[in-house]
């Protein structure tokens, strides 16, 4: 499901996540892309995935990364009809969307939350900057990015210390799983 961007010369965020189907069974691709005052401008959600019995054992513990990076993440950024100059994801494991994209990608949680994010494929934990709120309005948050692209920690910090006195860069995921929660009301394929 998509809706049409409305303006096209405003800088965006993209907002992506991996959610757990309301069954347990799959999960979902979500991407809200958002200006740099949260207005959306484009959402997008894929159809639930869900692996069966044999592809449960055979993906083990790479399944989420499999499904969120491969099959959701990457093929929703790639079929944006707006450009975001960062990505914001909800998952740790979802940072290795970049691989796949121009585009800086960034996890973030707020400051305090005892976390440490390794690569899938290395003993590196990724760059981490601890960001506070100019305005005290929102809570300090920890912003992390993949170690392979080391310039894209600069960029995400520069541009989210931009925009952080007036967005906070996780309540978009709010919206996005309130939405999921409406569209499985009204179209059971969304469970």
């Amino acid at each position: 499901m998509a809706t049409k961007p409305e303006v096209e010369d405003q800088e965006y965020i993209a907002f992506v996540g991996l959610y757990e189907t309301a069954n347990k069974e799959g999960y979902l691709g979500a991407m809200l892309i958002a200006d740099t005052h949260g207005v959306p401008g484009e959402f997008r959600c894929t159809h639930p995935v869900k692996p069966n019995p044999i592809q449960k054992p055979l993906y083990g513990h790479t399944l989420e990364y499999h499904i969120g990076v491969n099959l959701c993440g990457v093929p929703l950024i790639k079929a944006a009809q707006l450009k975001p100059r960062i990505i914001v994801v909800n998952r740790e494991v979802l940072l290795d969307i970049r691989l796949g994209i121009e585009i800086p990608v960034s996890f973030i949680r707020r400051a305090g939350e005892a976390i440490e994010i390794r690569d899938a494929n290395s003993n590196e934990t990724s760059g981490r900057d601890r960001l506070d709120c100019p305005t005290g309005k929102f809570n300090p948050i920890m912003i992390y990015s993949n170690p392979r692209f080391a310039n894209d920690q600069i960029f995400i910090r520069e541009f989210l210390a931009q925009n952080f006195g007036h967005l906070d860069p996780l309540e978009p995921f709010e919206r996005i799983e309130t939405a999921i929660k409406v569209l499985g009301e009204q179209d059971k394929r969304f469970q």
